[in-house]
């Protein structure tokens, strides 16, 4: 009776910490193999977090006009497989836009810009600064709500 108690015990504590653990934003499979999500679930899980948070919060969408005009790097797609840049962006759908599919820089003190093809747009990431007091200012106020 107590190994059968035990057991029971056993699988609703794996159950339990299933059911706790974070959820992988599926925009991280753009870049990032199943295997490294999962593994950063279990053993890295502020890291996950961070990128769940950064595929939403890490850059703002800016229209221009005469964007053929502008001195900005044309946004390229990021290849997962290769770990390259590929081709230019030429279009821009804001439904179904993933920042983790293109390749782009952060700098720590300076925000980076790209042009997204002809479509009038820029794409503006947060400098490394900006980014960790916005992240920072996130969890503060997530934390706080619990």
């Amino acid at each position: 009776m107590k190994k059968i108690i035990l057991l029971l015990s056993l699988i609703l504590m794996g159950f339990g910490a299933f059911s706790q653990a974070l959820p992988i934003d599926s925009r991280l499979y753009a870049k990032y193999s199943e295997e490294d999500l999962l593994n950063m679930q279990q053993n890295l899980p502020s890291k996950l977090e961070y990128l769940n948070w950064f595929v939403e919060n890490s850059y703002v969408i800016k229209e221009v006009a005469n964007p053929e005009r502008l001195d900005y790097p044309r946004l390229k797609y990021w290849d997962k497989e290769t770990k390259m840049l590929g081709s230019e962006v030429n279009e821009y759908d804001a439904e179904n836009f993933n920042i983790m599919e293109f390749g782009f820089e952060i700098s720590q003190k300076s925000s980076n810009v790209y042009l997204i093809g002809n479509t009038g747009k820029l794409l503006v990431f947060y400098s490394g600064k900006d980014l960790t007091e916005l992240y920072n200012e996130y969890r503060r106020t997530h934390y706080e709500n619990r």
